[in-house]
C-alpha cells in the first residue's frame, strides 16, 4: 500500500506546473484570470520563483501558482470567492505560512474578464522552524493543512506598472482587463 501512496505522490509532484497562464485564450465558463505581483516583505533577502501561493485550499494545490522572477504572477481561478490560503518558501528547508480562510480574498463574477487584484506584500520572515511542516508524510501534511492560520501584516495597492507588465506579457489578449483589488479582512 505505501508503494501505491509513494508512486502517486511521485507523479503528482513530477506532474506540478507552475500554474501560470502561457495565453490568455482557453479558459472554461467556469473560470477567469487573475494577476498581479507578490512581495513577501523579509529580513533576509528571498528568490521570488521560490515563492508559491495557494487559493482557495492549503492540501491540494489545484490553484496554486509560483511567482515569476519578478514576483508577477498570472493564473487562473474559479468563477466567485476565492481567498489566499497558503504562501511557501521552497527553499533548502521548505517554509510555509498558513493564512486564515478569507483572510485576504476576491470575488470574481465574470468569466469573459481579467481581473488585476494588486500588488500584494505581506511582512513575514521564512526562518522560524516553527513556520516549516513539523509532522512528515501523508498524515503530517493533513494536519498542517487544517490549521486555521495566521493573520501577517498584509498591504494592497494598484499598481498601473503591473498592468503594464500584465499587457506586455500577453500583447494578444482581447479580454477586458478590470481592476478588482482584494479585500483584507481583520
Amino acid at each position: 500500500m505505501h508503494r501505491i501512496v509513494y508512486i502517486l505522490l511521485f507523479f503528482a509532484l513530477v506532474s506540478c506546473s507552475t500554474g501560470r497562464i502561457a495565453s490568455t485564450s482557453g479558459t472554461k465558463p467556469s473560470e477567469t484570470i487573475v494577476f498581479g505581483k507578490l512581495s513577501i516583505d523579509s529580513t533576509r533577502p528571498l528568490d521570488n520563483k521560490k515563492i508559491l501561493m495557494h487559493f482557495n485550499d492549503r492540501l491540494w494545490g489545484k490553484h496554486s501558482v509560483w511567482l515569476d522572477e519578478s514576483g508577477y504572477f498570472y493564473t487562473k481561478l474559479p468563477l466567485g470567492s476565492n481567498f489566499l490560503a497558503l504562501i511557501e518558501y521552497r527553499d533548502n528547508i521548505g517554509f510555509y505560512k498558513n493564512l486564515p480562510e478569507n483572510y485576504i480574498s476576491i470575488n470574481l463574477p465574470a468569466a469573459d474578464k481579467i481581473y488585476y487584484i494588486g500588488d500584494i506584500t505581506i511582512d513575514w520572515t521564512p526562518v522560524n522552524l516553527t513556520d516549516t511542516r513539523r509532522n512528515g508524510g501523508v498524515a503530517g501534511v493533513l494536519a498542517e493543512a487544517e490549521k486555521k492560520g495566521e493573520y501577517l501584516p498584509v498591504s494592497i495597492e494598484n499598481s498601473e506598472r503591473t498592468i503594464n507588465f500584465f499587457h506586455q506579457k500577453f500583447p494578444d489578449n482581447t479580454k477586458e482587463v478590470l481592476t478588482e483589488l482584494v479585500r483584507i479582512d481583520e
